[in-house]
């Protein structure tokens, strides 16, 4: 090739460089926007969360599910779901709502440089399959074939992590009567959609450090049993680091422990499935700290979430749960632990996922995790703060703090923090 045809080569290349760089702005600025399409919402009430909470227990119900759920949201449903979705993962937002035959999806997603990604997905009803939809994205109005088209390509590139199943199976029987939306729903198992959402705020835990963890402590609880917090906390925080980061062992001990103290599920946080831990496998251990069941499962859940899923989600989740049971007669935790907004479980929460926090940082991995290898219960959940106020229902918590987001609640969570800070593990 002469210089004449290598100038008009490299001229050509140069043209196409520019034209694909003005493509992408273009794409950029049109399916972006400067700001989100929605304000910021409140922090979600109780009976918000008592909604959220129903329909999250039936979404995760239709996970790896093969023959399908019954899907039934109402409006309740519908705007709980939202509120604690916008809070747990604020600052993006979303609203879901009915509309005569139709359901509204509304998202907003933060992203790099000030920019925001605001979608509208409308979804038609009566529908057999997939429901007919549109989609909005930015400035750009899919029609129904396009919408399509793009929600298969989002499916395809969620599909390349776990298995997802095609849109006419994924939702069937779709139907929006009366502000209620009905489907026949079949979503991914583990790691699936909310799990991604979750793994976006949070570094993956090595689950063959989880697993090493786990049965270290199911061992040593099967030849010296007990029931006491503190000790299991010793016993998860004395082993040795391995192969890995102080950091790394840390996050994987939280979650051996929630494992092994509150919940099978909680092994969903490192995409360990129940076979993997079969080789050792251990029933979950009642243990207490001041004589409460409740209290080390608040703690130990808080910090596997705060590991698992990030703190501000963890902080939003006692949150969530104070406000269902002030709603509840009977708390979900343990008999015994009294129904209605207890600050001394507020306490716990926090004392959990503080300490998580910590103890995933380099520049105090090492120190927490000697701290908690020797911890007393008073370290760990200070007996002062067991003496707050315990079982408010709904109506006295609005009267004397008015919702979680308020400048009173702020306060008297800040003096939780306050002492907190004293224990030498946060």
């Amino acid at each position: 090739m002469g210089r004449r045809g290598e100038r008009r080569w490299g001229r050509r290349l140069a043209v196409t460089a520019t034209v694909l760089v003005l493509i992408g702005l273009v794409l950029w600025f049109t399916v972006t926007s400067p700001g989100p399409s929605m304000p910021q919402p409140a922090a979600p009430t109780a009976q918000e969360v008592g909604g959220g909470r129903d329909a999250y227990r039936q979404l995760r119900a239709a996970r790896g599910n093969k023959a399908g759920m019954l899907l039934i949201l109402g409006p309740v449903q519908l705007a709980g779901l939202g509120a604690v979705a916008s809070h747990g993962f604020r600052p993006d937002r979303l609203k879901l709502s009915a509309h005569g035959r139709s359901f509204v999806l509304e998202a907003n997603r933060h992203l790099p440089l000030g920019r925001w990604l605001n979608v509208t997905l409308t979804a038609e009803s009566p529908s057999r399959g997939f429901p007919v939809s549109r989609l909005e994205v930015g400035l750009w109005s899919l029609p129904p074939r396009l919408s399509r088209w793009a929600l298969e390509v989002g499916r395809w590139f969620l599909s390349r992590r776990v298995e997802v199943p095609p849109l006419d199976v994924m939702v069937r029987n779709f139907t929006v009567r009366g502000g209620t939306v009905q489907a026949l729903i079949r979503l991914p198992g583990k790691a699936g959609l909310v799990d991604q959402m979750a793994g976006a705020v949070a570094q993956p835990v090595d689950k063959d450090e989880v697993i090493r963890i786990y049965c270290a402590l199911a061992d040593r609880q099967r030849k010296a049993p007990s029931s006491d917090f503190a000790e299991q906390m010793h016993r998860a925080f004395s082993l040795p680091s391995g192969d890995l980061s102080r950091t790394e062992t840390n996050r994987a001990a939280f979650i051996a422990l929630g494992i092994l103290l509150v919940d099978d599920r909680v092994a969903d946080f490192a995409e360990l499935s129940p076979g993997e831990l079969r080789h050792c496998r251990a029933p979950v251990i009642p243990v207490t700290i001041y004589g409460r069941q409740d209290w080390p499962k608040h703690w130990t859940l808080s910090a596997a979430i705060a590991v698992g899923a990030g703190t501000q989600l963890s902080e939003a989740a006692g949150e969530w749960k104070e406000l269902a049971d002030s709603l509840a007669r009977q708390s979900q935790f343990a008999i015994g632990d009294p129904s209605g907004f207890s600050m001394a479980d507020l306490a716990a929460d926090r004392a959990g996922f503080g300490a998580a926090q910590a103890a995933s940082r380099p520049d105090s991995a090492d120190r927490v995790a000697s701290a908690l290898s020797k911890a007393t219960a008073g370290q760990l959940l200070p007996n002062r703060l067991v003496q707050k106020e315990d079982g408010l229902s709904n109506s006295a918590f609005v009267k004397r703090y008015g919702g979680v987001d308020d400048a009173r609640f702020k306060a008297r969570v800040e003096g939780i923090d306050a002492v907190l800070d004293t224990t030498g593990l946060r």
